[in-house]
């Protein structure tokens, strides 16, 4: 055998494996496990085994939905999916539309009029709808926006909003929504009964232990409502593949957004934030299963606990967990 069919191979598998290791550290933003070893890997769940970025594209062409998970404050998220867009509007057809969850469907109309008014400015729309008044980080969130400005994608407003939400788990979703639209959103169809046990587990985590038990049913429902009005949302959009971007949790397949879309076409991407004491994929392995298509994993924006900060501001308001 001649030297040049082994340079050849050797070339090809140095070039496999360095597509599958972790981005150097100073390509990321988050400051914390920046040096994990599994930051940067791209993992398909039903696969088990890496992807390259290259394999990954090859997933998104396939898609109608593609749901791209986040945790709302880590900048290294909001570039990843700066990243797939970019991919998707490179493939066959005339480019994705996005869905926002930092948008409320009520807003709807107004991105409509302010788009037929000719404004381009991702800054103007995010300032009209109020987007950082609600408590999203929206400096992160705008450079996304703007690419969907600048490319003239379709842009639909995904999520249900808060007062509504908030109607929801005191009232119930048909006491707000009314009957047919609860029917046509598939709020009447139940969860897998793993899918809903994990739900309400998540929701008490969420809360911190502070929940009280005879208020889970409702935040259960304003939960589902939200997911099912982001499916709705994406259903919108004229074109395909339609994009969601949102919280990890709404993207899930077990209970999230997948389980309202129709057909075999729904692509989930979690953005996960690798933990410290898990530093082997095996160590999430059984976490993952059934959640996500494919994780991406990153460092961290925090590691402090989020639950102590939460319960020392119910103590300073004289609340005790479970009131």
């Amino acid at each position: 055998m001649s030297r040049r069919p082994l340079v050849l191979f050797a070339a090809v598998a140095l070039a496999a494996i360095l597509a599958l290791q972790p981005a150097p550290a100073s390509e990321w933003e988050a400051p914390h496990l920046q040096d994990h070893p599994l930051v940067g890997r791209i993992w398909s769940v039903e696969q088990a085994r890496s992807l390259s970025r290259e394999d990954l594209r090859r997933h998104l062409q396939g898609a109608a939905y593609v749901l791209l998970g986040e945790v709302h404050d880590n900048p290294d998220h909001h570039r990843l999916h700066g990243e797939v867009l970019q991919w998707l509007a490179r493939g066959a057809g005339e480019g994705p539309g996005v869905a926002f969850e930092i948008f409320d469907r009520e807003q709807q109309p107004r991105i409509e009029r302010m788009r037929a008014e000719g404004v381009r400015e991702a800054e103007r729309l995010g300032q009209e709808l109020e987007v950082a008044a609600r408590h999203w980080p929206w400096p992160l969130y705008r450079p996304l926006v703007q690419w969907v400005l600048d490319h003239d994608r379709p842009l639909a407003a995904a999520n249900l909003s808060a007062p509504r939400a908030a109607r929801i788990a005191r009232e119930g979703a048909e006491a707000v929504l009314g009957a047919e639209p609860v029917h046509r959103l598939g709020l009447d169809r139940p969860l897998p009964a793993a899918a809903g046990r994990q739900l309400v587990q998540d929701i008490q985590e969420a809360h911190c232990g502070y929940l009280p038990t005879h208020r889970v049913g409702g935040m259960v429902q304003a939960q589902r409502a939200r997911d099912a009005v982001m499916a709705q949302s994406l259903q919108t959009l004229a074109v395909r593949p339609a994009v969601l971007i949102a919280g990890n949790g709404h993207v899930r397949r077990d209970y999230g957004v997948p389980f309202y879309l129709p057909g075999d076409g729904v692509l989930s991407v979690g953005f996960l934030e690798v933990s410290e004491d898990r530093r082997r994929m095996a160590d999430y392995g059984d976490t993952l299963q059934g959640r996500y298509d494919i994780v991406w994993f990153t460092p961290r924006v925090r590691v402090t606990d989020p639950c102590e900060a939460f319960r020392q501001q119910l103590e300073g308001m004289g609340q005790e967990p479970g009131g």
